[in-house]
């Protein structure tokens, strides 16, 4: 009995010094916030804990990081701040009506210094005047994302800033830049998400087979886009948006290449992310777009975005008669020199 006693003792003192590890407080001071409601919610936008600032716009939150996370910090049901919860003594100073910074453990120091690094680039990019300048700024922005999640690779924030270079990394060079995170970080559901994109990029990058879909069409028929792909057919799978702005940037792109070579064998399979059919047919119309063109909706849909890693759009990928995919992303005046390369033959 003493032996089992013992042990339940020690399951105790376990317990409480893995809390106490864990353990995050959140001390602020913001000016303009006297006696405000003062929310702590999660990436869900669900709340972890609620108070009231007193009359000098300070408050505490306290618990614990189960695992590293990113909270948003809320006045009056308004996001104001980003928190990176992990353990230790978070502080959060500034004005509510100019700027508040969240300062005291690794992740929330690295984010404020690169927030103002950052802002600095983009400052320099609006007035940049011309666009070899522009493009170097850019890049220099690219090395600072890069480099800054190499500095981070033991705490959320480095992993955080990886969910924003989707578009400039490979699925592969994602995988092996997640791999070189803590196992810590590895192990939360953000990395977990991570993952599973970068895994569907690798399958939708050139050279892979593609996979089919099955979505329906303005007549709400069923449309499967293996209908289209086969010998001496080169099809673009294109995701889009009638509410999205640089999609309809890229229309009269589409309208003009499919115009020029669809006798020659280009076909395209538009899936549109509209949540309204109205508005999508009516974009449809009013842009001639009289390719085939089917909606994302229920699961189908779902499991399109999936497969193809659909995390922004415009995306699309070019397939050639192999079923192969050839390129991704065509652009602007790209898509149809790629297309003559290809069929002006």
């Amino acid at each position: 009995m003493k032996k089992f006693l013992l042990i339940a003792a020690m399951m105790a003192l376990l317990m409480c010094s893995c809390g106490k590890k864990n353990a995050y407080t959140i001390t602020g001071e913001v000016a303009g916030l006297d006696n405000s409601e003062i929310t702590l919610l999660d990436e869900k936008g669900e709340t972890i804990a609620s108070t009231t600032s007193d009359a000098d716009g300070k408050f505490t939150f306290e618990g614990v990081a189960e695992e590293p996370s990113l909270a948003i910090l809320g006045v009056h049901s308004l996001p104001v701040a980003i928190i990176f919860i992990e353990p230790g003594d978070i502080e959060v100073a500034g004005d509510i009506n100019t700027e508040i910074t969240v300062t005291g453990t690794k992740a929330n120091d690295h984010s404020t210094a690169f927030a103002a690094r950052s802002m600095a680039i983009l400052e320099r990019y609006t007035t940049a005047t011309s666009e070899e300048e522009m493009e170097a700024i850019s890049e220099e922005n690219t090395r600072l994302y890069l480099e800054t999640i190499d500095e981070n690779l033991d705490n959320y924030f480095g992993l955080f800033l990886l969910t924003n270079m989707t578009d400039e990394m490979t699925g592969q060079e994602l995988l092996d830049k997640l791999d070189a995170f803590t196992p810590e970080i590895k192990k939360t559901s953000l990395a977990d998400e991570i993952r599973d994109f970068a895994e569907a990029m690798t399958k939708t990058e050139a050279g892979q087979t593609y996979m089919d879909i099955t979505l329906s069409d303005p007549e709400g028929n069923p449309v499967a886009l293996s209908s289209l792909v086969g010998e001496g057919k080169y099809v673009l799978l294109d995701f889009w948006a009638s509410w999205c702005g640089p999609c309809m940037q890229e229309v009269p792109y589409l309208v003009d290449t499919y115009a020029t070579y669809h006798d020659k064998g280009l076909e395209i399979y538009g899936v549109s992310l509209d949540q309204n059919a109205d508005d999508w047919k009516e974009a449809l119309s009013e842009n001639k777009m009289t390719w085939t063109n089917v909606m994302a909706d229920g699961d189908a849909g779902k499991e399109a975005q999936e497969n193809y890693a659909i995390q922004s759009i415009p995306s699309n990928f070019l397939i050639g008669p192999d079923g192969k995919i050839v390129a991704r992303n065509l652009r602007g005046d790209d898509l149809k020199a790629k297309i003559s390369e290809l069929l002006d033959k």
